[in-house]
């Protein structure tokens, strides 16, 4: 199994998890067989520049990496790893390579869900914000506060969907925290945040196709329920196993005493959607803007 962890610096097992999933310095490459830690490999992180914040998909998925494991992401590009079949889990509290690789080995690490998504459950908007345990210590800026790349943003917002049913909103999750310019939201968002200010709002019409895609009803299974964790609930995320042998992320939506009905689309798949954005505050970061 050969396991991807972002990383903030090349130190091998030694080097720092990278907060900001999509804009590290690269991805360590951990191979892993029978519970041991095998061969170390550094893959540079090529960026955004061509292919948006699914990029880091197809890198890694060109590279052979079955199982990432990951601090925080965006809804976008977690959908992008399950269509592949790259397992994603979450990192917990590991620091360093080597504390997630061994807490993914021990059975550690839970499947990555709307809880941990960028935005999604602790951060609010369904996958486009960002709620780090180890985030970059801010400054306030000197001169114009305007939102531009390496600045971090906050964000208040309502998240609708074509007929402004409301889906989520900043009141019960909390705001979309996030570096501008980091691939952590849709294109349509950043494009449309770009350059304003503190208070500024804008509604942002997201289609099916620059967000979450269209549904898949093949990704829609029914399975035994005794193939299930006896502590599985309707709405948790499991990982199984397709055709492929690949491992894939899935959502409980239907459980009874026989049987199971599980989902590996995104929740927010074939929904055009509107997000209601108001910019709460513009900040520097340390490294970058002191």
């Amino acid at each position: 199994m050969l396991i991807a962890i972002p990383s903030d610096t090349t130190d091998g097992l030694d080097a720092a998890i990278s907060e900001h999933f999509g804009h590290c310095a690269a991805f360590t490459l951990v191979a892993v067989a029978d519970d041991a830690i095998g061969e170390i490999s550094i893959l540079e992180n090529s960026g955004h520049e061509e292919g948006g914040c699914m990029a880091p998909v197809t890198l890694l998925k060109e590279r052979g990496v079955e199982v990432l494991l990951a601090g925080g992401m965006g809804g976008r590009p977690l959908a992008g790893f399950q269509q592949v079949g790259i397992e994603v889990h979450y990192k917990e509290d590991a620091n360093t390579v080597r504390e997630a690789v061994e807490l993914f080995v021990s059975g550690g690490c839970r499947v990555f869900g709307e809880a941990q998504t960028c935005g999604g459950g602790e951060g609010g908007c369904g996958g486009h914000g960002h709620d780090h345990h180890h985030e970059p210590e801010t400054v306030p800026i000197q001169g114009k506060a305007d939102i531009r790349d390496g600045r971090m943003v906050t964000v208040e917002y309502e998240l609708e969907d074509a007929n402004e049913t409301l889906l989520d909103s900043s009141s019960e999750t909390g705001p979309m925290r996030f570096i501008f310019g980091a691939g952590h939201i849709f294109p349509a968002i950043e494009q449309a945040l770009a350059g304003l200010e503190r208070e500024a709002h804008v509604d942002v019409a997201v289609s099916v196709a620059e967000g979450f895609g269209e549904r898949d009803e093949n990704r829609v299974i029914d399975v035994p329920r005794a193939q299930l964790p006896p502590n599985v609930a309707a709405g948790t995320m499991v990982s199984a196993q397709d055709q492929q042998g690949q491992q894939i992320s899935l959502m409980v939506v239907h459980l009874d005493e026989t049987a199971a009905r599980l989902d590996g689309n995104h929740p927010l798949a074939g929904k055009d959607l509107v997000f209601k954005l108001t910019v709460k505050s513009v900040e520097g970061i340390k490294e970058v803007e002191s």
